[in-house]
């Protein structure tokens, strides 16, 4: 932790934002310490706080914005070189892809606190067509939760530095659950719905269902909703 400190204090807010930005990428780069760093001098006066979160905000939508593009591209191409190492690829993408038609875009509020959920949740977003502003928006949103997380902790624990890093983990699994509590907390009513419209009409997810190439529910529907044209 010392060394990252030193060399955010050596080289400012240039490394800051390559450091986040390639681990966005998915290079192994801690990015997280560079951020607790980058809290701490702000904390003693050598960093802005505002432009040390701004810079890393930019890095990660830029970092993220490729693999949305790819995911829109390349569809289930992109998921098999993320997972290409693991014991099970088509598993992994599934898996992946039922996930995020459960949750939709929201899950971006929360996958950078998630290893493996922040490498497939841009291309997923691709893949299920949304909307590259939506896409945008909901990642910035994300960059900020993260950003402002890992800095405020190098921030608070300015003077503890290498209690932040053993804890930084654990900081952001902990965060990721509040935020996962707050989210199915306010879509409660989005959640109502679907259920309703599942067991009452067949027809709940069916658009995320097609655009991720899953098999979409087979209940028959029922003759006054024939004809209904579903979201594309």
């Amino acid at each position: 932790m010392q060394a990252v400190l030193q060399f955010v204090t050596k080289h400012g807010y240039s490394v800051l934002f390559g450091a986040v930005f390639v681990h966005q990428l998915g290079l192994p780069v801690p990015g997280p310490m560079f951020l607790i760093a980058a809290g701490a001098l702000a904390a003693a006066g050598k960093m802005g706080l505002l432009s040390a979160l701004l810079l890393a905000v930019v890095a990660c939508v830029l970092a993220d914005w490729p693999w949305y593009e790819a995911g829109q591209l390349w569809g289930d191409r992109v998921l098999h070189f993320i997972h290409r190492f693991t014991r099970n690829p088509e598993a992994h993408n599934r898996r992946a892809k039922k996930k995020f038609a459960r949750h939709g875009l929201e899950v971006l509020l929360i996958s950078k606190f998630v290893p493996g959920l922040d490498a497939v949740a841009p291309p997923l977003a691709g893949m299920s067509r949304t909307t590259r502003i939506r896409f945008l928006a909901f990642d910035a949103a994300g960059a900020t939760l993260y950003s402002c997380a890992y800095a405020g902790l190098g921030y608070v624990f300015c003077r503890n530095l290498e209690s932040a890093a053993l804890y930084a983990g654990r900081a952001g699994t902990v965060l990721a659950l509040l935020l996962a509590g707050a989210l199915a907390i306010f879509g409660s009513h989005h959640l109502l719905r679907r259920y309703r419209l599942t067991h009452e009409y067949g027809l709940c997810g069916r658009h995320d269902f097609i655009r991720l190439n899953l098999k979409p529910p087979t209940k028959t529907l029922p003759a006054q909703l024939e004809g209904i044209e579903y979201e594309r």
